[in-house]
């Protein structure tokens, strides 16, 4: 399941190394992805789903998104000066990119391998519109305050689609977008994941030996990412009494490492990026092991 994601992450690395893809190249195919690929996958996922035809549990989905993510950046935050980590030197931006998970492009294939059925990965895109939120409040408005947190920001491409996508469900529009439609929506949102995991790679490529290696960062960061802050997730799906499709999205999430777009996060919001490189790339290493292990005792402990 996970195997073939971090095989064509490889294969972006390999990509970059060789000059077949190329750093120039990375800025359009990238907005190519984000602004017409996921779109289109997210409308043909989203629209007729019956597990995100209700208000409520979306909102729940949503919410639990948002506080999972901000729970995880508070712990970090709160934890992170037991390895000499202080504001300034890193602490903040070391809680954002341990508490802020890889909720897209690796995410998704593997929810679309383990539960092929529109339901799970509609409710995906709903459990992400709370994470874009944190992402763009308690994530950079712990880097910059904030008043200063640019969360409009949140209000991208993806998210509007998402939005439109659920209105059309709440609605009952969705039952006059014609087959052809869908059809078409499913081929261009086929291209969407490989493509932006075959970027990811390459970027991972860039990042390989950027900066002077912070042990206590690259050793403490998968335990917290990919250990301690999983059980808070493991937990919610577990106790709380929420429907099969979003407590496999929780299982799934609770998996990821830490989100290649931290870095660009603490770069653009005065955060410290060498801290945000070493966490993406321990957390990414290590969860090659323990994204399978987590996923498959997450899914038998839920049942789910």
């Amino acid at each position: 399941m996970a195997v073939p994601v971090y095989l064509t992450m490889a294969a972006g690395a390999l990509a970059r190394k060789t000059g077949l893809l190329k750093p120039e190249s990375d800025t359009s195919l990238m907005k190519l992805s984000v602004m017409m690929l996921t779109p289109a996958l997210i409308i043909e996922r989203v629209v007729g789903n019956p597990a995100v035809m209700k208000v409520g549990p979306v909102l729940i989905a949503a919410g639990l998104g948002y506080s999972l993510v901000a729970i995880g950046i508070a712990f970090a935050y709160f934890v992170s000066p037991l390895i000499g980590l202080k504001k300034g030197e890193g602490r903040r931006t070391f809680s954002v990119a341990c508490g802020l998970q890889n909720y897209g492009f690796v995410a998704i294939p593997i929810v679309n391998a383990l539960f092929p059925d529109k339901g799970t990965l509609g409710v995906l895109f709903t459990f992400t519109l709370g994470v874009e939120l944190a992402c763009w409040t308690a994530g950079v408005g712990l880097l910059t305050g904030l008043d200063k947190a640019p969360w409009r920001l949140a209000l991208n491409a993806p998210v509007m689609t998402i939005l439109a996508s659920l209105l059309l469900n709440f609605t009952g529009l969705h039952v006059h977008v014609p087959p052809i439609a869908h059809n078409t929506f499913a081929m261009l949102g086929a291209c969407a994941v490989p493509l932006a995991v075959l970027l990811i790679g390459a970027s991972i490529a860039d990042l390989w030996g950027q900066g002077v290696m912070q042990w206590k960062v690259a050793v403490f960061s998968p335990v917290l990412r990919l250990g301690i802050i999983p059980l808070v997730f493991l937990a919610t799906a577990y106790f709380l009494p929420i429907p099969t499709e979003l407590k496999r999205v929780i299982v799934v999430q609770a998996a990821m490492p830490s989100a290649v777009f931290n870095i660009m996060i603490a770069r653009l919001y005065g955060g410290h990026a060498s801290t945000a490189v070493q966490v993406v790339m321990a957390t990414t290493v290590v969860s090659c092991a323990t994204t399978p292990l987590v996923i498959a005792w997450g899914l038998k402990l839920v049942g789910a």
